[in-house]
């Protein structure tokens, strides 16, 4: 298969001729009036850097049997969006999510010429908030803690939130999103290094955010999604911590990477009702996001009738529930000052535990894996504990 690709990005050769699908691939500044070639392409993606979409209806013309790619550019609002898909599909156009590396279009145009599976994997699991304080860190840690008891393989945490480390859980002593800008830039970061970088927590491992606030807004697509590609190698299953502001690089990779989403919120009317509402409509619509993307986790939840219930919060949202979290009340602050997970200090807990359990049972089942086997020591005392004396009997 040979492809055209019309764009300044010329390392869009490298990354489609890395695809054994793809015999050749040029890249070219501009689409030419005619279509007198010696080469006969099979498809053509256009960047819209270079070509604006009022042109696709020329580029149709100039190529009417082939399918064309176009690479959505600097769309800033959810109109303009749906007006260029519509031109897109009036002339039989395929649109790109403007968001994607190089790498990740190459991966998406090959899974679409090809059905081949694309990018997106089910063994990223990414986690949003409706709002600052909704509870994002402190379920992802405690979820990773969960699942790294109950499955067969290595969990990874990234904390990929430019404004918030989420370091002061634990008694954390691994390196920083920022450490690695270096490492990220030059895409030259190893698995040796990532894993140097890391701090291990029982039986899960955690990269904490970043913590340079001249760098919030300087992580690159491209610098999130080379660290995601290394985490793949190294582990079975990465939990994302993407945060709450989805205008980042941290955010839109996060979100491009996964298959399973989940967005966490409260009963404040401030998430449900304020930020997230537009949130959505104005950078998530934009880039084809749809509420049913995501499954709904209640954090904080309390039984309170001057409170939004559980399913007036799906209502909405507009998103299943998953599961519910409950109040903890003071144990939650007294879990970041002894520098423990809530999931160590709630045993006994045992609305907490079921809570945390059915999302990583949804987890599991989805991302198909393996458990571990219980000891006999643990079956023998599951068994006895029907049979518990009670005291002073």
């Amino acid at each position: 298969m040979k492809i055209a690709i019309v764009s300044n990005e010329h390392n869009y050769k490298q990354q489609f001729e890395s695809y054994e699908q793809i015999e050749l691939a040029l890249v070219f500044d501009k689409v030419k009036d005619d279509n007198n070639t010696s080469i006969q392409i099979s498809a053509l993606v256009v960047d819209g850097q270079n070509i604006p979409y009022t042109d696709l209806e020329r580029v149709r013309d100039i190529f009417p049997d082939i399918p064309i790619f176009y690479k959505l550019n600097n769309v800033t609002n959810v109109i303009s969006t749906k007006n260029i898909k519509r031109v897109c599909a009036a002339h039989k156009v395929i649109a790109i999510n403007e968001h994607l590396t190089p790498e990740q279009v190459a991966s998406e145009i090959v899974r679409l010429l090809t059905d081949q599976k694309g990018y997106a994997s089910n063994r990223i699991i990414s986690f949003f908030g409706t709002h600052s304080g909704a509870g994002v860190s402190t379920t992802v840690l405690n979820v990773g803690r969960g699942l790294s008891e109950r499955i067969q393989g290595k969990v990874l945490v990234l904390s990929l939130n430019a404004w918030d480390p989420s370091d002061y859980f634990l008694e954390y002593r691994g390196e920083y999103l920022n450490d690695l800008k270096v490492d990220l830039k030059t895409k030259s970061l190893t698995e040796s290094r990532l894993k140097e970088a890391l701090f291990r927590y029982k039986d899960f491992y955690h990269l904490a955010g970043n913590r340079d606030i001249k760098l919030q807004r300087y992580f690159t697509n491209e610098e999130i999604a080379h660290l995601i590609d290394v985490a793949k190698e190294v582990f079975d299953v990465i939990l994302i911590d993407g945060g709450t502001h989805f205008d980042t690089a941290c955010a839109s990779q996060a979100f491009i990477s996964s298959e399973l989403k989940f967005v966490i919120t409260n009963q404040e009317d401030k998430g449900y009702r304020g930020y997230f509402p537009h949130v959505f409509q104005q950078l998530l619509e934009p880039i084809g996001a749809s509420k049913s993307d995501f499954m709904l986790i209640v954090n904080k939840y309390q039984p309170n009738m001057s409170l939004i219930s559980e399913n007036d919060l799906e209502e909405e949202l507009e998103m299943q529930k998953i599961a519910m979290i409950p109040d903890l009340e003071v144990l939650g602050p007294i879990a970041i000052r002894q520098k423990k997970l809530l999931y160590d200090l709630s045993e006994g807990k045992n609305a907490y535990r079921k809570s945390l359990e059915s999302i990583c049972n949804l987890i599991i089942s989805e991302a198909k894996l393996p458990e571990k086997k219980l000891t006999s020591h643990d079956s023998n005392n599951k068994f006895f504990g029907f049979f518990k004396k009670k005291e002073g009997a």
